[in-house]
């Protein structure tokens, strides 16, 4: 891989459903309706730890719509996947846009759970001396 892809993010092409799939970063006018569909999703996760099964009882709708509007495709196209293909699916789009959402939605979530992940971060580099990235 080189530097630029490491930058710039690209496509990822999946096979889902028997039909090709470009997995892209979001682009800007998607984002206000991503971000108004993952923020209830972002909102059910806890600092105990993330039940699943509860977060998709919770708010799987609102984790299927954020997914459809990712990669370009009807609501219904994502409901019909199946189990494994979405989870794999919800995957990739965030591994796709890693940077939007360690930019964005994490600080988002830091803000909701009264600042864990700061708090987290701090703890490692007393612990460690050093931060994740001067390792």
């Amino acid at each position: 891989m080189s530097d630029l892809d490491k930058l710039v993010p690209q496509a990822f092409e999946i096979t889902l459903a028997g039909e090709s799939v470009s997995v892209k970063p979001l682009k800007v006018g998607q984002m206000p309706a991503f971000l108004r569909a993952i923020t209830p999703v972002m909102q059910q996760i806890g600092g105990d730890g993330i039940d699943w099964l509860a977060l998709f009882g919770e708010r799987g709708d609102d984790l299927l719509t954020a997914v459809a509007i990712a990669v370009g495709k009807p609501r219904a196209w994502v409901d019909d996947l199946a189990a494994d293909e979405a989870i794999l699916l919800v995957a990739k789009v965030i591994e796709v846009n890693a940077d939007f959402f360690t930019r964005t939605v994490m600080p988002r979530l830091n803000v909701e759970m009264g600042g864990l992940f700061a708090q987290a971060s701090t703890a490692v580099t007393v612990a460690t001396g050093s931060t994740p990235s001067s390792t």
